[in-house]
């Protein structure tokens, strides 16, 4: 089974050092290692001591490596669209458009490396996967992209059934209709399509919630900025159902007490990382953590059906940070710039919230036998 490692924290605590040298310990023991990077900076090249492309290249036994460029992957995609396209709806030749010409839109990079890293993962070339992406709130939202295409296909779900252009085109009547029939559209093939959606978003909700498949650490280094916002994110990525394993500390050195790290951080492991130095990776590998060992991280989410409880784990975040509110069968948590819907098991779904309380790092949500509707809770 493949598996992607990741990691998370504030920009310049080392986190392209740390990937590299996670590569590195995989390649070291004989996995069939994929070292990914989207950032644009040089640092990675100059660390692996090579030019990266878009195309995996050998860079050490067991290990390639790439740089993900979003308009290479334009490009690349553009042409599955159209043919995609091409089933459904008939486009003249006087209406072409080229990939080269096409732009990027704000966001849309995300959806790009999101599908690219789900086509290595599903390809089952590599076994490690190494992510060196941002390890900000928009890598957790790129990461979250499952779950919340999910929640919008169950929610919307509905409309899209018993699809017909046809009926469509007769309540709109004119010459918007004549264009909408002339266009035929194979509804039939439609739905194929959604369907083959609804099967991507479901690997990929399998993956990001399983630290198996998944697995994220927090990158940080002695300084209260980078500290404070490490917390912020490991919250954060709470909202996307993503469990953190650990902690590794950059550039800390033998002399350096952790405990208030640990503290921090608990119930997570703090590992201490000494810094590169003269292109020695040495130490750093012999200081990394058994990345082979699950380590019991708290779940995001816990349910305790019989005393009518929900724990959702938020470390990082006050109460004034978190807002709660109940719709019909589902919790909508409002956190880290971020919303969470969670969908209650059935036997919570007639209830409604007796009180919410945020007892730092869990939200405590009880349920109470009265049914209220759009009930918020402001702590």
């Amino acid at each position: 089974m493949s598996r992607i490692i990741t990691f998370i924290g504030k920009a310049g605590t080392g986190q392209t050092t740390i990937a590299i040298a996670t590569a590195k310990w995989f390649s070291q023991q004989g996995k069939e290692v994929l070292f990914v990077t989207h950032n644009p900076s040089p640092n990675a090249e100059i660390l692996l001591k090579t030019p990266l492309t878009h195309i995996p290249q050998v860079v050490a036994p067991n290990l390639q490596a790439l740089q993900l460029q979003a308009t290479t992957m334009l490009d690349q995609t553009w042409e599955e669209v159209k043919q995609l396209l091409s089933l459904y709806i008939p486009i003249p030749d006087s209406e072409e458009i080229y990939s080269g010409e096409l732009i990027l839109l704000p966001g849309f990079d995300s959806l790009l490396y999101f599908n690219a890293m789900r086509q290595y993962y599903q390809s089952g070339d590599y076994e490690v996967i190494v992510y060196d992406s941002r390890g900000d709130l928009e890598t957790l939202r790129m990461l979250g992209i499952p779950g919340m295409l999910d929640w919008y296909f169950q929610r919307f779900g509905k409309m899209f059934e018993g699809f017909s252009l046809h009926k469509i085109a007769d309540s709109i009547g004119g010459p918007i209709a004549s264009a909408i029939v002339s266009a035929n559209v194979d509804a039939a093939k439609v739905q194929q399509g959604l369907e083959q959606i609804r099967s991507w978003i479901a690997e990929g909700t399998a993956v990001v919630g399983d630290p198996r498949k998944l697995t994220s650490y927090l990158v940080t280094h002695n300084e209260p900025g980078a500290i404070a916002e490490t917390r912020w994110l490991w919250g954060s990525a709470q909202q996307i159902n993503l469990v953190a394993n650990g902690v590794l500390a950059y550039q800390y050195q033998e002399s350096e007490d952790i405990s208030d790290l640990q503290q921090v951080f608990a119930p997570l492991s703090v590992t201490p990382i000494p810094a590169l130095k003269e292109d020695n990776w040495n130490p750093l590998l012999q200081a990394l953590p058994d990345f082979n060992d699950n380590h019991q991280a708290p779940l995001p989410l816990k349910i305790d059906l019989e005393s009518r409880q929900l724990f959702v784990f938020l470390p990082g975040f006050t109460k004034k940070q978190v807002k709660l509110t109940q719709h019909g069968n589902e919790l909508t948590v409002e956190a880290g710039e971020q919303r969470r819907n969670i969908f209650l098991p059935p036997d919570l779904q007639k209830l409604a919230i007796q009180s919410g309380k945020f007892e730092e790092p869990y939200l405590i949500v009880t349920f109470e036998e009265k049914q209220q509707q759009g009930k918020v809770i402001q702590f």
